[in-house]
């Protein structure tokens, strides 16, 4: 095994700066390039160290250092770190030093995979290292260090153990008809099936929660000039940065902002008022917004609740797919327009009266958003994060439905194939049965350094 080496710390100007090395020769290495300002006392191991990082008579930096000696390191290998002088530098000449003296430099996720691969984590924990890193709020950080404490993993396992007592009960049957077996019915069989169905069933149902979650949502705001989009966007930041004028068509160009909604990570994408276009400048920002409103995972159309809804605006409530929230703007102008007639177009958009003006109705925006992303689910019960995870839950499903199916025919041994299709289809999750292909393709999306 290779001993590798990588700055661990984002590139810039920075107090700190570390270099992670890990590996056989981890301890070999930082002896060669650390020395320690008290030789006597020597390096103990998970201790900091005080000294200068080295090469030949030259001191390359002041720093810190520490080695930590297998098994009890994030890797499961002999680690050292280096603790030198943040800045693009210091940290390269002191990895310069490190790959001088016989380390390689590590790919991105290596340190990382070697976790895995030493059976330190799984792979469901190892994903949710980078959901961390990447995490843009509070509740979206809290989700993914539960799945690194194992929340995902200790479900999948206990569905799978539910899986194998039933075969070992079939298989026991079938393989062994003359012993004193007392014998499982298919009905039995069935109902504890059923018990891992409905479980796998609601985590895939909110599946699309624990993504939004992760990898955030992307809210489109669509609709008509002047009904009030650009004013709601800096009502809902909070902030304005959006340009307002009474003049239709002032918003041409695409505005992405992001929003910490509730929890939620957000993109919120402002776009050109929906017409017959006046020139074409216009004319491109309109084709872009139809691209923007087929991408979103939220769709939020603003209606001028003082006039009555036009055509465009009739065609696009029918046509959005997407989850729909109906912002009714200008509620504190008379009425022209009732909820009903927009949900006889819209059944099931969430709709709510609002006043970018005033701010009538934006903190019940906000909850009609976080609600609509989720589809209702709840973010605690979201434990399917990737679509990685999706695929393999739906698997699974497939599988315990032949499973239901043989049973419901009294084919037993069938019924037992099924459920151990569906117990390795679960598998997949944590990696349990990975093949190198999928181990690789996971990792080589980490940043370099972990």
């Amino acid at each position: 095994m290779e001993t590798i080496a990588s700055i661990a710390t984002a590139v810039g100007m920075g107090g700190i700066a570390i270099v992670r090395i890990s590996g056989p020769e981890a301890r070999n290495i930082l002896t060669r390039v650390f020395a320690p300002k008290n030789t006597k006392r020597g390096m103990r191991s998970h201790q900091l160290t005080y000294g200068w990082v080295v090469e030949g008579e030259e001191r390359v930096d002041e720093c810190m250092a520490v080695f930590m000696r297998a098994p009890h390191t994030y890797t499961t290998e002999d680690v050292a770190e280096i603790q030198c002088h943040g800045g693009r530098v210091a940290a390269d000449r002191v990895l310069e030093a490190v790959l001088h003296n016989g380390a390689r430099l590590a790919e991105p996720g290596e340190f990382t995979k070697r976790a895995f691969l030493g059976g330190r984590i799984d792979l469901a924990q190892a994903e949710s290292v980078m959901d961390l890193i990447g995490a843009k709020t509070a509740r979206a950080a809290k989700r993914s260090m539960q799945q690194m404490d194992g929340d995902l993993s200790r479900r999948i396992h206990q569905l799978q153990d539910q899986l194998l007592d039933t075969v070992a009960y079939l298989e026991a049957y079938l393989d062994y008809p003359d012993e004193d077996i007392e014998e499982m019915t298919a009905e039995q069989a069935a109902l504890r099936v059923r018990a891992v169905q409905q479980e796998l069933g609601r985590a895939a149902g909110n599946a699309r929660a624990g993504r939004m979650l992760s990898a955030g949502a992307r809210i489109v705001l669509a609709g008509s000039p002047n009904t009030g989009k650009s004013s709601l966007l800096n009502g809902l930041l909070r902030e304005q940065r959006a340009i307002v004028t009474a003049a239709p068509g002032t918003t041409r160009d695409l505005l992405r902002e992001e929003l910490d909604l509730n929890g939620l990570p957000v993109v919120l994408v402002d776009t050109a008022g929906l017409r017959k276009a006046q020139d074409e400048v216009e004319s491109i920002g309109i084709g872009r917004a139809r691209e923007e409103i087929d991408r979103a995972d939220v769709t939020l159309m603003v209606l001028d609740a003082a006039r009555e809804m036009d055509e465009e605006e009739r065609a696009l409530l029918k046509k959005v797919e997407t989850p729909l929230v109906v912002a009714m703007n200008k509620s504190d102008l008379e009425r022209r327009l009732e909820k009903e007639q927009v949900l006889a177009l819209a059944p099931g958009a969430w709709t709510v009266e609002t006043s970018a003006k005033t701010g009538q109705g934006l903190d019940a925006l906000r909850r009609a958003l976080f609600q609509a992303a989720l589809q209702g689910a709840s973010p605690e019960e979201a434990y399917l994060t990737r679509e990685r995870h999706v695929q393999a839950a739906l698997r699974a499903l497939e599988a315990l439905q032949r499973a239901q199916e043989a049973l419901a025919s009294a084919t037993l041994d069938c019924a037992a194939l099924d459920l151990r299709a569906a117990w390795e289809a679960l598998g997949a999750i944590t990696g349990a049965n990975a093949t190198e292909d999928v181990v690789d393709r996971i990792f080589e999306k980490f940043c370099l350094g972990k």
